[in-house]
């Protein structure tokens, strides 16, 4: 009698989210009447089954009268026949949509114009997206926002998307248009590639141009994309980690393409305007802080805008569970709790860490390898230790062997991912907790 199928149907009535996340990608590796062996398809998928899982399966086999005993192992099955177990997608996307508008864009419908809290440091780059979107030609047909991670550069670019409603408009990163190339490229589809961005497109978003560096091919097929739109008025949006011409690796003819028209840097937001990122962040939870906490807050929060954002939800957090009031000596309790987190925690025990958890050895993650497999831990990381240390981008990099490009964005990718991907959320959070933070 064979056990997974009745232990499956149990656990999916039990809890469909976890299963759906965690079990249902396991394979059976043997199944006979005295032992059951699932295979996961990497070695956190296995950390995180027997550490939350595999009690359960033990008992339910038990309760079931199964009377087998259940281990777990990796599965040795070539990659290419897996589940692939990814940050992102970074599948090739549909290249012969007949009809971008008809297709809309992965947009996060959060990132609007009207949800972009303005401030010095981002003004002039908020009123260049709007008149571009507004399709104002006598500013420019393309528009470069360039700034660190975490300022609001993806918000503008995803606004202008927003705005062009009934218009074709494609949305994606340079990997993305690197891969859907390189996937033309292999089922010998290039014209229609070629169609879709040159003719079937009014309005190309592309964000972290850095990607494109030493990527020659794929730097002059976007080279002649980018000259087919300018040529017929079609309009362009820019997102990068710094100007074209300081990006290791980018050809000059694609660098003065992208730097050709408006270049808008976005700086780090100020006092007063940190202050009104945290009144937005507060009004969409729905809490009333004081004004002279969130002033507190503004201040004294160490590191980015991501920091703020953890800084407020940690007094959200702890109001709510301990019902005391949301004043000054509670905020400053929190954040005395986030500077005691960030000197406790180094970028190399976080390194350590994560190896550990994906069945690597740490020098894996700050080598040369691109495999998906080291990849993706390698980002994890980076995320962890912008997110939990004040290390710099330049620091991760000298650490990972990244440059400072790189290094911005493997954190963004993360980001963005965690957005659409619960079991990344989820494996974060594990990672975390190992981390003790």
């Amino acid at each position: 009698m064979s056990s997974w199928p009745a232990l499956t149907e149990a656990l999916r009535a039990m809890d469909p989210g976890e299963f759906q996340l965690w079990l249902e990608p396991l394979t059976v590796a043997a199944d006979e009447p005295s032992r059951l062996v699932l295979a996961c398809p990497n070695a956190f998928h296995l950390a995180w089954v027997r550490e939350h899982c595999l009690p359960r399966l033990k008992a339910l086999a038990e309760e079931l009268g199964l009377g087998c005993e259940i281990r777990l192992c990796l599965n040795t099955t070539p990659p290419a026949l897996n589940k692939p177990s990814q940050i992102v997608n970074t599948a090739p996307h549909q290249l012969d949509l007949p009809n971008l508008a008809s297709d809309r864009p992965r947009l996060n419908a959060r990132f609007r114009f009207e949800t972009f809290v303005v401030g010095a440091g981002n003004e002039f780059a908020l009123a260049a997206a709007r008149a571009l979107a507004r399709d104002e030609h006598f500013l420019s047909s393309s528009l470069y926002l360039v700034s660190d991670t975490g300022l609001g550069k993806s918000h503008l670019a995803q606004a202008v998307g927003h705005q062009a409603a009934g218009q074709r408009v494609a949305y994606l990163t340079a990997e993305d248009f690197a891969n859907q190339m390189i996937a033309a490229l292999r089922t010998k589809r290039m014209e229609a590639f070629k169609a879709r961005f040159r003719q079937n497109c009014d309005l190309l978003l592309l964000e972290e141009v850095q990607f494109l560096a030493g990527k020659d091919k794929t730097q002059d097929e976007l080279g002649y994309t980018l000259d087919a739109l300018l040529d017929a008025g079609k309009r362009i949006v820019f997102t990068g980690s710094r100007p074209p011409e300081r990006i290791k690796g980018l050809k000059p003819h694609l660098a003065s393409r992208i730097g050709a028209g408006l270049t808008a840097p976005i700086a780090p937001p100020d006092q007063a305007t940190r202050v009104r990122i945290l009144e937005a962040m507060a009004s969409q939870e729905g809490a009333a802080v004081g004004h002279e906490v969130l002033e507190y807050l503004a201040e004294h929060a160490p590191g980015d805008v991501r920091r703020l954002q953890a800084a407020l939800v940690g007094l959200l957090a702890q109001g709510s569970l301990t019902r005391r009031p949301l004043d000054l000596r509670l905020a400053a309790e929190v954040l005395g709790s986030l500077r005691q987190d960030l000197r406790r925690l180094t970028p190399q025990k976080i390194l350590a860490a994560v190896a550990t958890a994906h069945g690597l050895e740490p020098a894996a993650l700050t080598g040369k390898s691109r495999k998906q497999a080291i990849t993706r831990p390698r980002n994890l990381a980076l995320y962890l230790c912008r997110r939990h240390t004040e290390a710099t981008f330049a620091e991760l990099g000298r650490l990972f062997n990244r440059d400072h490009s790189t290094v911005i964005y493997g954190v963004d990718q993360v980001e963005r991912a965690l957005a659409g991907d619960p079991r990344l959320g989820q494996e974060v959070a594990f990672l975390e907790q190992r981390l003790g933070v």
